[in-house]
């Protein structure tokens, strides 16, 4: 409990003695394409010779005016006699909850986020509650989505095939993503035929789709239904299996592919 009541003498006037708080930044601590861990991190000035608890810490986050999360949880934090202390509040959202509950974003990298809320202190002189109400941009990761197109036969060797796998890549965020480091597997009508590790995959501009050309190679052996199907005009079942890069406006962010379909075969 803070003890303002001896530290004013009188007891009436607590103007120089109440905390005053700024909110200072959020701070990223974990970040992929399914969630993002982050600490919405304030500035607690206690002017008062002794240190305080805090024991209501009160808080609305909104992302584009509506609520995502609320809560009341001073989690035994204290602040320090006569200087600053740093509030930490922990969010976590996994961000496909988060997009079932605002609207559109495509052409967005982020999302005005509202902070609002109090800071609580229990006093000799009851209760006294801090408002804040803070706001921002708050990073909207989105993954690209990806679908297979045509399966392009390159060439045709002595003892395996080259192949050009196109696939559209949708890149819902207002920057550029890059592709990079890409490992995939890839099957043909079920059964592992081929894989490979591309370098540079590929850019794909903001709010656009774009086909981006994977190439492989198999032997021939094992790409005997890709000739068959070539021959007779029938679709081909291909599966795709990858780990990309993605470079992001957040940085550079791993992300593993998995997609399959009926392809039409292209010499």
């Amino acid at each position: 409990m803070l003890t303002f009541l001896l530290l004013t003498g009188c007891g009436g006037d607590l103007s120089g003695f109440i905390p005053t708080i700024q909110f200072s930044r959020f701070d990223v601590t974990d970040l992929d394409f399914d969630h993002i861990d982050t600490d919405f991190v304030f500035t607690v000035d206690n002017p008062n010779p002794v240190g305080a608890p805090l024991d209501r810490f009160q808080y609305d986050l909104s992302l584009m005016d509506v609520s995502i999360i609320s809560g009341d949880d001073p989690n035994g934090l204290e602040l320090v006699a006569d200087g600053e202390s740093e509030v930490a509040l922990p969010v976590s959202l996994v961000f496909e909850n988060v997009y079932d509950a605002i609207t559109a974003t495509r052409g967005e990298d982020n999302v005005g986020f509202g902070l609002a809320g109090a800071f609580g202190f229990d006093t000799d002189l009851g209760p006294i509650d801090i408002t804040y109400d803070e706001g921002g941009d708050f990073p909207a990761l989105r993954k690209p989505t990806f679908k297979l197109g045509k399966l392009k036969v390159k060439s045709v060797g002595s003892s395996s095939v080259d192949f050009g796998l196109n696939v559209d890549v949708d890149n819902d965020h207002e920057s550029t993503f890059a592709f990079t480091d890409m490992g995939l597997k890839i099957k043909f009508a079920g059964v592992q035929v081929g894989n490979g590790q591309i370098d540079t995959v590929g850019d794909v501009e903001g709010a656009t789709t774009k086909t981006l050309e994977l190439p492989f190679s198999v032997d021939y052996a094992d790409a005997i239904d890709a000739i068959t199907a070539l021959a007779t005009g029938e679709q081909l079942k291909v599966d795709l299996d990858a780990d990309v890069t993605v470079s992001t406006p957040f940085g550079a962010i791993p992300l593993h592919i998995d997609e399959g379909g009926n392809v039409d075969v292209q010499q």
